[in-house]
């Protein structure tokens, strides 16, 4: 692994905000910073990074495997008693999961290694389908980097391809999240996008509009009946506010499903470290 110091676009920051990337400072500080980049080999892709997360993934859902039967486990990962049987079933019925974000340390010297997991909420979407790929090819077309160079990078093509997977009838699917908080309402709006491209009929509904209707099912500001949502708003809140009762018989199709909630804690780490 090499690390490249780079001199940063003159307009990056006007391109990222023409493509709707408004969050590349954060309190002041630079988010986004292209002043270096790191170029790996083939090997170090596969063994490096693609193995181990492989063999973590497969960690995690053995974990929620024998986390759904565990009160001792449940317990361990703060899932609220109420709720227990509820995240339990949406394991046991094989409630599809759309995407998760493993944050690692990674050296080029060995395995990477897991900082944490963001099963439930990850973000970080837009900036890795689109805007690095975007960076990608201005370094190309500018000769900063070499014509062949290419990114460990095919997030938007298997988020497109899971979106398809998950509804091969397609139809329509609500996205919800907080309107007031950019990043992630431009994730939101960079999903619903790719769900476009998979043939799916999205509707956006801000995460404090849903209702509840008269038979106990979820409603949008409109009153459309919710049947199939990504919400990016933490199962950990959402297990305790004052929808969580309903939920088990609401028969709606959630993305995230309720078992991430067992992988969205950091008790996970220890409990990793013991297997």
């Amino acid at each position: 692994m090499e690390r490249l110091s780079l001199v940063p676009r003159a307009d990056w920051q006007a391109r990222a905000e023409a493509v709707g990337f408004t969050w590349h400072h954060e309190s002041g500080e630079r988010y986004w910073d292209e002043s270096a980049a790191y170029a790996l080999s083939l090997t170090e892709v596969e063994d490096g990074l693609e193995a181990p997360t492989a063999e973590l993934h497969q960690m995690c859902l053995d974990l929620v495997d024998e986390a759904s039967g565990s009160e001792r486990l449940m317990e361990l990962l703060e899932i609220p008693e109420a709720s227990r049987d509820y995240v339990a079933d949406s394991w046991k019925r094989g409630e599809p999961s759309l995407y998760g974000r493993f944050d690692f340390a990674y050296d080029g010297t060995g395995p990477a290694k897991l900082y944490e997991y963001n099963a439930d909420t990850p973000t970080s979407v837009f900036e890795t389908a689109v805007f690095q790929w975007l960076w990608l090819e201005d370094g190309i077309a500018s000769g900063v980097l070499p014509p062949d160079a290419d990114q460990f990078n095919s997030l938007h093509e298997k988020l497109i391809d899971r979106f398809r997977a998950i509804f091969p009838e397609g139809g329509f699917v609500h996205f919800s999240s907080d309107p007031e908080f950019v990043e992630d309402r431009q994730t939101v709006r960079f999903l619903e996008d790719l769900a476009r491209q998979a043939g799916l009929d999205p509707k956006f509904v801000a995460i404090d509009q849903i209702g509840l209707n008269a038979d106990g099912r979820f409603v949008d500001d409109e009153n459309w009946l919710i049947q199939a949502m990504f919400k990016l708003y933490p199962w950990e809140q959402m297990l305790r506010d004052d929808y969580a009762e309903p939920l088990p018989k609401a028969d709606v199709t959630v993305l995230e499903p309720a078992w991430k909630a067992l992988l969205s804690n950091k008790g996970l780490l220890p409990l990793l470290w013991e297997r």
